[in-house]
């Protein structure tokens, strides 16, 4: 989820969802399924038709991870970071997490690299609606 400011002339995002409710960690495959009541149960990324597009993709995604010797995780938040004018906010359940996501600071991304990402990523993003919103709650 993005969120755009303007303040006293600077202006920017702050990605409030930075790893998508934790889907573009890679940790949840192609047959996880979720609790009853978990609310990922209710975002776009994880209906049926698009966390299959979303699993392709991170299968795209995971030798870029892999040349940077990095995670999925980090890979996402690093491409963020390299956005113009966005700053990631990322949370973590404990100071391992926090440890391990801040190392995605290190992780310096090519162009190339930005245009192959966003190519992949827009195989799951150019098939969803224009609203925003990414929740159906």
């Amino acid at each position: 989820m993005s969120r755009k400011y303007r303040h006293n002339g600077w202006k920017g995002r702050f990605i409030i969802t930075s790893l998508a409710q934790g889907i573009l960690t890679g940790k949840f495959g192609p047959e996880h399924k979720f609790a009853e009541g978990d609310h990922r149960t209710k975002n776009k990324l994880f209906l049926k038709e698009n966390y299959a597009r979303v699993q392709t993709a991170l299968n795209q995604l995971k030798p870029i991870a892999d040349r940077h010797q990095t995670s999925l995780g980090n890979l996402a938040l690093a491409w963020l970071i390299a956005q113009p004018q966005t700053n990631a906010i990322v949370g973590a359940r404990d100071a391992e997490q926090a440890t391990d996501n801040a190392k995605a600071a290190e992780v310096k991304l090519s162009q190339e690299d930005l245009k192959e990402i966003d190519a992949i990523g827009r195989t799951v993003t150019d098939r969803l609606d224009d609203n925003p919103v990414m929740w159906n709650f």
